[in-house]
């Protein structure tokens, strides 16, 4: 949810760190603040609530200059929104200053501690116990000031750290959050997300768990414990930086249309479409590889896809599936471990809850497999193999094109697997690789009709309550739609089963009640027929998305045909393009809801 940013070099590092705060600002926050010094200055602190633009206020009221500096982006967890709460913060002698994602889970414990040694606090964070701990651990060389210091927090953290007696350094470390180092031509930077870095950093280094850097403007060195040591340096992935929005109003609705031309992208790297074959070290690890156990982890979005994964996979392979959204996955037992393949999804790339789950797997052994779209992100180093869904950058905080694309490497991921298993035939492998080539083309013509689908979005603000209903692979699409509209347009959604709802839910069913139906043409359409009468029969009114006519719906949004299989990726499109321009005919904050942040690094 955080962000955190650190610059050491020869420019100016206010408009560095300014720069690049707001490329942080996707990530959710409600205040920023920054340090700022250099060899013959006193470092100056400045802070400000709500956006970053705030903070710029603040800094180029006054004349303040330096070399080196470290910045933040807060999201409220310990103790509500207020300059006192936001980070910097500074330690009791005004030595110390310190930036911090994560969360310390011993913090009370501590900073009960350090008041009865006579330490005061100013903020109600976690973050000012580190700060003061550093201080209270003090022995005169810094870095094993800080190993001691690090050795009594319990939780996670990334950690960037200044002091007055070394003017132009940084001290960085991390554990259970993520940080890495990378280098421009400006200079030294310290990131906790490698899509704020500028273009000009070519280079970088991912900071592995309980590493320690310290940088100043010549040289860098990582310690692990006590001991120097070496970190590749990688090449830093340049499609991942932010992208800007261009002609379009919010980036939410880049991305929707950006799907087709990834879906092309992805079937040109990962299929061979003369040979009908697919092409990818993930496809030759699944048919090397035997489990009895497929379990999907993921959070949001990502349980979602993955839930629809499991219905293809349910249809052609043979091993037992679960799917568990990773939050709840640490309360269970690990049965079956050593014969069980997890495969994790996720669109924000460094979810603690997934990264948490996946520790624990590992700790006994388990088998790991990552869908993500990020190199270097937590869950594509940790995870023991994989595939990039290589969607580009997502920066609005609801995803869209994250889904789709998680979704076709599963899609393609059970392919592998069934013809594996001898399920699939070459010939049918054939007839669905071309089917998948007629997706972005129907998603096009979707996406064509935004304005007809915005007239409708505006019947649909006229309702404070929504069923999202649906039945087999538009179940899990019922899911993420109704999560999309709470997302971004504060309506209070509820997703079911369309069979489930005579089992309790149609007693919320009257006029002011709006129903969803997802009804293609898939072999339940008359089951959802019924459905639909039952609703109305209880005044209750029915908007349909099919790819048939549909006579008795109150309204009605097309859908081209296609493999019923694939039908979900192109409902999801039009419940994207509504929900979108719900919220934009609401006046809403589209690409930061509030409450939300594209990055969850808490559990």
């Amino acid at each position: 949810m955080c962000g955190i940013y650190g610059y050491i070099g020869a420019q100016q590092a206010k408009e560095i760190l300014l720069q690049w705060l707001h490329k942080l600002e996707y990530r959710g926050y409600d205040s920023a603040g920054m340090i700022i010094g250099s060899d013959d200055s006193q470092p100056s602190l400045r802070k400000a609530i709500g956006e970053v633009n705030n903070l710029w206020k603040e800094v180029h009221a006054d004349n303040i200059e330096g070399t080196y500096g470290i910045a933040h982006t807060r999201r409220a967890t310990h103790g509500g929104v207020s300059l006192e709460n936001c980070h910097p913060h500074v330690s009791n002698d005004h030595q110390r200053h310190i930036v911090h994602n994560g969360i310390i889970e011993n913090y009370m414990k501590l900073k009960i501690f350090l008041q009865d040694q006579w330490y005061s606090f100013s903020s109600q964070t976690d973050t000012e116990v580190i700060v003061n701990l550093l201080e209270y651990e003090r022995t005169g060389d810094i870095l094993e000031t800080v190993q001691h210091t690090l050795k009594k927090l319990r939780g996670a953290y990334a950690l960037l750290i200044t002091h007055r007696d070394h003017p132009n350094a940084i001290i960085a470390t991390r554990m259970g959050s993520p940080l890495l180092l990378a280098f421009s031509d400006e200079g030294l930077h310290f990131s906790s997300d490698q899509q704020a870095l500028p273009w000009s950093a070519r280079q970088l280094i991912f900071l592995e768990e309980g590493d320690v850097v310290f940088a100043d403007n010549t040289w860098y060195r990582i310690y692990s414990g006590s001991q120097p040591i070496m970190r590749d340096i990688e090449l830093l992935d340049q499609t991942m930086l932010e992208q800007a929005k261009g002609e379009h109003k919010h980036r939410m609705i880049k991305e929707i249309t950006e799907q087709p031309a990834i879906i092309r992208r992805l079937l040109k790297g990962r299929v061979d479409l003369a040979t009908s074959t697919l092409t990818a070290h993930a496809f030759d690890y699944i048919k090397q590889h035997h489990y009895d156990y497929r379990t999907f982890v993921g959070c949001g979005t990502s349980y979602h896809s993955a839930l629809l994964a499991c219905y293809w996979f349910d249809e052609r392979c043979s091993s037992r599936l679960s799917v568990m959204i990773a939050s709840e996955y640490k309360y269970h037992s690990l049965k079956n471990i050593d014969q069980t393949l997890h495969l994790f999804t996720s669109q924000s790339w460094e979810t603690a809850d997934s990264i948490a789950c996946l520790k624990q797997i590992k700790s006994h052994g388990g088998a790991s497999f990552g869908i993500v779209n990020v190199p270097g992100s937590t869950l594509a180093r940790q995870t023991d193999v994989g595939m990039f869904t290589r969607c580009g950058a997502e920066i609005s905080v609801a995803s869209t094109k994250a889904f789709t694309a998680q979704a076709l490497n599963l899609y393609l991921l059970h392919l592998a697997l069934a013809q594996k298993e001898g399920s699939l035939s070459h010939r049918l492998l054939q007839e669905k690789l071309t089917t998948l080539t007629q997706l972005p083309n129907h998603m096009e013509t979707i996406i064509s009709q935004s304005e007809h689908i915005r007239a409708v979005a505006h019947y649909l603000t006229g309702y404070d309550h929504i069923f999202f209903l649906g039945r087999h692979y538009q179940l899990p699409i019922a899911y993420e739609i109704a999560l999309k509209l709470k997302e971004i347009a504060y309506i209070h959604t509820e997703a079911y089963p369309a069979g489930e709802l005579k089992h309790g839910p149609l007693a919320l069913i009257d006029e002011k009640f709006l129903s969803i139906l997802l009804m293609p043409d898939d072999g339940f359409l008359d089951s959802n027929r019924s459905t639909l009468h039952e609703i109305q029969a209880r005044g209750g009114k029915v908007l349909v998305i099919s790819d048939t006519p549909i006579p008795e719906a109150d309204r009605q949004i097309t859908i081209p045909s296609i493999d019923v299989e694939l039908i979900p990726l192109l409902t999801n499109v039009v419940w994207q393009l509504l929900a979108y321009h719900t919220a934009d005919i609401l006046w809403l904050p589209i690409d930061k809801p509030r409450n939300l942040a594209k990055s969850v690094t808490v559990e």
